[in-house]
């Protein structure tokens, strides 16, 4: 598992340097061809991975029910994000690894609801989980790289 999360912390601290490095304006912006904007793309990352990882455990995820409602799967941005929602991310990006980390450590994810995926990826542990949320968040990584190109 330290393969996964060491590839999980470095897309995250990738994810961290598109809030530090957009302004606000760029973050929420849509350009033409994309129904989403970068910020909902965190947004996004965050919340799967909560359900994933804890939802689909049967523990309570580490997130608001408001914030997965308005960030899960099927869902779209319908209105600009203030600083404040910035804020919160950059802290989630890390703080959501750290528990995750600290949780499997501790053995908490020993029951686990088979699942699978829109793409077809079959998930049967929190350890498969893990694992599939890095290609998920690879996934939105490379979307986030083409609205880039249409922001700056």
């Amino acid at each position: 598992m330290t393969n996964n999360f060491q590839l999980w912390k470095t897309n995250r601290a990738i994810y961290a340097k598109f809030l530090q490095h957009n302004t606000l304006e760029q973050l929420n912006m849509i350009p033409e061809g994309f129904n989403n904007n970068l910020i909902w793309n965190i947004g996004h990352v965050i919340a799967v991975q909560q359900r994933l990882v804890y939802g689909l455990s049967g523990l309570q995820m580490n997130i608001t029910d408001e914030l997965f409602q308005k960030y899960k799967p099927g869902t779209i941005p319908n209105h600009d994000e203030p600083v404040e929602t910035v804020e919160l991310f950059k802290e989630l990006l890390s703080s959501t690894i750290d528990q995750t980390i600290a949780d499997f450590e501790a053995g908490e994810f020993n029951d686990y609801t088979e699942y699978t995926t829109s793409k077809g990826f079959h998930l049967s542990s929190a350890e498969d989980a893990i694992a599939f949320n890095n290609y998920h968040e690879a996934l939105h990584l490379g979307t986030m790289v083409s609205i880039l190109k249409f922001i700056h």
